[in-house]
């Protein structure tokens, strides 16, 4: 009798997978972090390295989430219950931002978040917020108008190519969906040609994405590098409480949002953190929330088998509109500089916060960066607490923040989805949609082709001479 013996082939390792790792990331962070405390004199050509990551990534992703709430729409209108399932998201998402502020005031309480400095530590505090060389700059009276609780303009768009160009991302993204809903309601056979055309360059956005976050590791060791030599360590040292409080708050809600992916799928969390390992990575340690969307998308509809319409429609829009990791940072820094300034917090300021946090997360939609961090300021003012004597220094680590806060988005939204997919066909190994390519061939004649060349010669003869005029004009 003959005994076959099965070897089992050798794990091939891509290098991809090898510079997206948690473990490399994280390395690259850490010695970026080293990096930047060594040499914070060059802080402003790290910061402009990671600027141009930033532009790189953004160039493929933004278009690419334009196209996937178009294409969410389109196959939308095809699982039962639409509209009821979008405005269950809608209604859940506010009542997530208000879950996510009350955890922060209760983390933040238990963590005593800005107690305990010493009247030395007080004192560095204040020479980093008043420090010459900050890149930050405040007015101390009224030069410009108070600002509108609502700029209809900045949500509205009135002109769709001209919001595309030059308007916000919310506006861009409400234009979007209205232009996406008026074709998804439009004969199939008319929109298929304007289909075609966008589903190569949807497929073409992905790809370039996917490559462009192989780059992560250097963009994490320059951005921490950055944030480090900006801030210096001592204004981390000294915020440490409140960062900690945010993190582990951050954490909880995360955990939390992935326990709900788990029992809508009656499954361990181990299968879902696998699935949406590498989108969590991109999340927390790129700059551009927008680089992770594709990851979301394949996670949840293509391993997790969520419904692909409900996914490309929720997950591109999640960091615009579900501010929860705003609303947190609010709620944890009012604890924070209320512990600063040894006021105690009754249940009565407690419940203040968590509105008020509430309601500035809504209101920081459209404003991104840095300058969220100023709307933390109408959450002290309520409260009769100063923000200017603590802004600069949390406008130095703001940065760190930022990733926890697009997780917090995405988790939460990913989380809104698995609720609303009740009824929905979901399977653990959905099959990935087909997708054939089309080839365009140009066909020239023999008299074509030597007129295009005659034209490109002509073209670069043109260049060169113009370029040899401006030399001589600048010599004489």
């Amino acid at each position: 009798m003959q005994i076959q013996t099965l070897v089992k082939p050798p794990s091939i390792i891509q290098l991809r997978d090898v510079f997206q790792h948690p473990a490399t990331l994280l390395g690259a962070m850490l010695l970026g972090g080293w990096v930047g405390t060594l040499a914070p004199d060059r802080a402003g050509q790290l910061a402009a390295l990671a600027a141009l990551y930033l532009s790189l990534i953004q160039m493929a992703a933004f278009p690419f989430v334009i196209l996937a709430v178009y294409f969410g729409l389109q196959r939308l209108p095809s699982e039962p219950g639409s509209g009821r399932r979008l405005a269950q998201v809608a209604g859940t998402s506010l009542l997530a931002m208000l879950l996510c502020a009350i955890v922060g005031v209760i983390v933040a309480s238990v963590f005593g978040a800005g107690s305990g400095l010493s009247a030395q530590q007080t004192a560095t505090l204040g020479r980093l917020a008043l420090r010459s060389d900050s890149q930050f700059s405040m007015s101390m009276h009224d030069d410009d108008p108070a600002p509108q609780p609502l700029d209809v303009h900045m949500l509205v768009p009135d002109n769709l190519f001209g919001v595309l160009a030059y308007g916000s991302v919310p506006a861009v993204l409400i234009g979007v969906l209205c232009f996406g809903a008026a074709v998804a309601v439009q004969d199939p056979q008319r929109s298929a040609q304007l289909n075609g055309i966008f589903e190569g360059a949807y497929r073409a956005l992905e790809s370039l994405v996917h490559r462009f976050n192989i780059l992560l590791p250097a963009a994490a060791f320059v951005l921490a590098a950055a944030a480090t030599a900006t801030a210096g360590m001592d204004a981390i040292l000294l915020l440490g409480s409140f960062l900690l409080s945010f993190f582990v708050a951050g954490a909880l809600v995360c955990a939390a949002a992935i326990g709900v992916i788990c029992w809508r799928l009656k499954t361990t969390p181990w299968p879902v953190m696998l699935a949406l390992r590498e989108p969590i990575t991109v999340c927390l340690f790129s700059p551009a929330a927008v680089a992770a969307v594709p990851g979301f998308i394949q996670g949840m509809s293509v391993r997790l088998g969520f419904s692909r319409g409900l996914v490309e429609l929720v997950s591109p829009i999640a960091p615009v509109f579900i501010k929860a990791g705003e609303a947190m940072f609010f709620a944890v820094l009012a604890v924070f500089v209320a512990n600063i300034y040894h006021q105690p917090l009754q249940i009565g300021d407690i419940a203040l916060i968590c509105l008020l946090s509430w309601a500035c997360a809504l209101w920081s939609v459209g404003i991104a960066g840095v300058k969220s961090v100023i709307l933390g300021g109408f959450v002290l003012g309520a409260m009769g607490l100063p923000l200017e004597a603590v802004l600069p220094a949390f406008m130095l680590v703001e940065v760190l923040c930022e990733g926890p806060r697009n997780l917090l988005s995405f988790l939460i939204s990913s989380a809104l989805i698995a609720l609303v997919a009740e009824g929905l066909y979901i399977h653990n190994e959905q099959v990935s949609e087909v997708w054939h390519p089309s080839t365009l061939k140009l066909v020239f004649t023999r008299k074509q082709a030597l007129f295009v060349f005659l034209l490109l010669l002509f073209a670069l003869f043109t260049v060169f001479c113009a370029g040899i005029g401006y030399g001589l004009r600048h010599a004489l």
